[in-house]
């Protein structure tokens, strides 16, 4: 069974290269390019087992999802990552505060996004 993998990106470019590494590594992955898919796709099921999500979203926050997805009794144990081009403290504290289980700078050290993956769906292959 192939562990799916939400990602929410606006930037179609990078959306295709973490769908084709995604893949590559074995997962499957569902695309979302606006945080309205965004929502759609983490309450839809079969859910997703892990999400990496984009913090701006065109003229969208992404952290809106994540403080959504933490509410949700079904969804809130769903690993978050944030993937992003903001690397301030600032910007770590709010993805942080928000509930994402992680902050990935782009561009993406694939090698760390794997342990992240890894150490967060090792569970779910059981």
């Amino acid at each position: 069974m192939k562990l799916r993998i939400l990602v929410v990106e606006d930037d179609r470019l990078f959306r295709y290269m973490l769908k084709d590494w995604l893949e590559n590594e074995g997962f499957e992955t569902i695309l979302a390019a606006t945080l309205e898919e965004g929502f759609l796709g983490i309450a839809t099921e079969p859910l997703p087992d892990a999400v990496l999500l984009d913090i701006h979203l065109r003229d969208k926050n992404g952290l809106t999802l994540v403080h959504w997805v933490r509410r949700q009794k079904h969804l809130a144990h769903i690993p978050i990552a944030a993937v992003t081009g903001a690397n301030t403290l600032k910007d770590r504290k709010s993805s942080h505060d928000a509930g994402c289980d992680a902050h990935f700078t782009k561009p993406i050290d694939f090698a760390e996004l794997r342990k992240f993956l890894v150490s967060q769906t090792v569970h779910l292959v059981r």
